[in-house]
């Protein structure tokens, strides 16, 4: 853990999940609950104010980081002196002429090119062109998907390692809909009132979530699978092998975080739709609390990813070892 590379490639996840949650929770849940909810302009504007700070901050965050990482990267590759990296030409050969190199390049374009609409896309002024949202999604979208080819997705061949990679672009980009859109719903609900139109604005918007995190977690267990089937191959390796004991340690984070928002979907979220104004207040409060602890447990997992890509499989760790 005391790898610089881990730390770059733990932040660098971090921010850019986060900046993927805002936008997805933004055009997914906030825009559409708002809308229907008329005089709560004001409202609104407060969390679009601080959506678009979290947003902002977390691409700034990603390209340093990013950096940070490339560098870092580019070092390891060439087992050079960090100091040497740059006066030797390695960065550059290590963006033009490696697969992570135009990944990395790929990315600063599309963080670039959000960076771009987020002001707009953020902004509580309307009316926006009608295709923004969608154009804010797609770019979140491939930000954060494009991490699969600096992991070991990217590493295989033929059918397999299509499937692999399409289950990685497919992982991450669930678990930014889900684990990214966390800090966002513990804000509104934060931020909600105690009147009616309030509460109603949170519990359409809770609603939104419970569906939105279902199909994030289907889409997590399914594309976790297919990773763990081709990495991990036999339950031997799983147990026998630094990469499968990290794994099972972010398998039962997972599941504590599933556990959690099953907590969520079937206790609490029927007692804020069920009570009125007074008594909403304990489950809504449950609700924001326990958004703050699953993105915590989130953070631990994120962390373990970033150990986890620099491993080596554990089936190819067992074959090896």
């Amino acid at each position: 853990m005391d790898d610089p590379l881990i730390w770059s490639r733990a932040i660098h996840f971090a921010a850019t999940v986060s900046v993927a949650g805002v936008v997805f929770f933004h055009v997914f849940i906030a825009a559409p609950v708002f809308g229907k909810s008329g005089d709560r302009e004001s409202a609104l504007v407060a969390l679009c104010a601080r959506f678009a700070w979290i947003a902002g901050s977390g691409l700034i965050i990603a390209v340093l980081s990013g950096a940070a990482w490339l560098v870092l990267q580019a070092q390891q590759m060439s087992d050079s002196p960090l100091q040497t990296v740059f006066s030797d030409g390695i960065v550059w050969m290590v963006l033009s002429g490696t697969d992570f190199g135009r990944d990395w390049v790929v990315r600063f374009v599309l963080a670039v090119l959000l960076a771009s609409i987020l002001p707009s896309f953020l902004s509580s002024k309307r009316p926006k062109p009608p295709q923004l949202p969608i154009v804010a999604a797609l770019l979140a979208a491939s930000l954060v998907g494009t991490l699969a080819w600096a992991g070991h997705g990217a590493a295989g061949e033929g059918v397999e390692g299509t499937s692999r990679l399409t289950a990685d672009i497919l992982h991450l980009i669930a678990a930014a809909a889900w684990l990214g859109a966390l800090i966002p719903l513990a804000m509104l609900l934060a931020a909600t009132d105690r009147n009616e139109v309030s509460l109603a604005v949170a519990r359409q918007a809770v609603l939104r979530f419970s569906t939105l995190g279902i199909g994030a977690v289907g889409t997590l267990l399914v594309t976790g699978l297919v990773n763990a089937w081709s990495l991990v191959g036999t339950v031997t390796a799983l147990f026998r092998t630094t990469y499968g004991q990290l794994l099972l340690l972010k398998l039962a984070l997972f599941l504590l975080m599933v556990s959690i928002a099953a907590i969520n979907r079937f206790l609490l979220t029927p007692r804020l739709l069920r009570w009125q104004e007074t008594a909403a207040r304990h489950p809504l409060r449950q609700l924001r609390n326990n958004a703050f602890l699953e993105a915590a447990i989130g953070a631990a997992i994120i962390t373990a990813v970033a150990v986890l890509g620099t491993l080596e499989p554990a089936a190819q760790e067992l074959a090896t070892g």
